[in-house]
């Protein structure tokens, strides 16, 4: 979308707000990637499916705007008001939510019903899974074996698939993923604080401690 007629829309969609004429900005599948919408005044417009990837929010009034299935991928949300926006189904891998409002802001992913939803509690904590040498050589400072406990700084940005930590997950994700040992490992309740959920995960997630329990015997690896 060009600039001009960008303009236009946000325009229109100011005097739509303030009831003096105007019209809904409707962006639904609208290419907005890089677009410069630092400030701008996108209350209630509808973004569905919208493509703001690298796309300037910051400091944007986002407040109850459709975005579901938008794609915010790397977007700088900074200081944007969202607000009770709909987020269901927007990618907001490496986005930059920091100083943001997201109070009321729906559909994005709950880490304490994902956490439920996906790993075994015990009385000690949470039941997850590792292996170790797949794609990345583990520290030198981590003991695999039996009743060692391994750390790690972890990154707290939920926007980051992928970042620095313990990375874990359900036996089921793991029998899909990788060959080789898997590692019944135990995230103790008072771990949790270290324990990150990314927005956009598939099943993954990393924390900052876990203790090693044993390796999952052969037959309930394979089945």
């Amino acid at each position: 979308m060009n600039a001009e007629a960008l303009r236009d829309i946000l325009e229109n969609h100011k005097k739509w707000l303030t009831n003096n004429g105007g019209d809904r900005a409707n962006l639904i599948w609208a290419n907005l990637s890089d677009a410069n919408l630092s400030g701008a005044n996108l209350s209630r417009a509808n973004l569905i499916w919208a493509n703001l990837s690298d796309a300037n929010l910051s400091g944007a009034d986002l407040s109850r705007a459709n975005l579901s299935e938008a794609n915010l991928r790397w977007a700088n949300l900074s200081g944007a008001n969202l607000s009770r926006a709909n987020l269901s189904g927007a990618n907001l891998s490496g986005a930059n939510l920091s100083g943001a409002n997201l109070s009321e802001a729906s559909g994005l992913l709950c880490a304490i019903n994902f956490l439920d939803a996906n790993f075994e509690r015990t009385t000690d904590g949470y039941i997850v899974y590792k292996t170790f040498g797949g794609l990345y050589t583990p520290p030198g400072h981590w003991k695999i074996e039996k009743g060692s406990v391994i750390t790690e700084v972890v990154n707290p940005d939920r926007c980051t698939e992928c970042g620095s930590g313990i990375n874990v997950a359900p036996l089921k994700w793991i029998k899909c993923k990788y060959e080789g040992d898997i590692w019944k490992c135990l995230i103790r309740w008072e771990w949790l604080a270290g324990v990150i959920v990314p927005y956009m995960t598939d099943g993954k997630i990393r924390c900052e401690k876990v203790e090693l329990l044993e390796i999952v015997p052969q037959k309930e690896a394979e089945g």
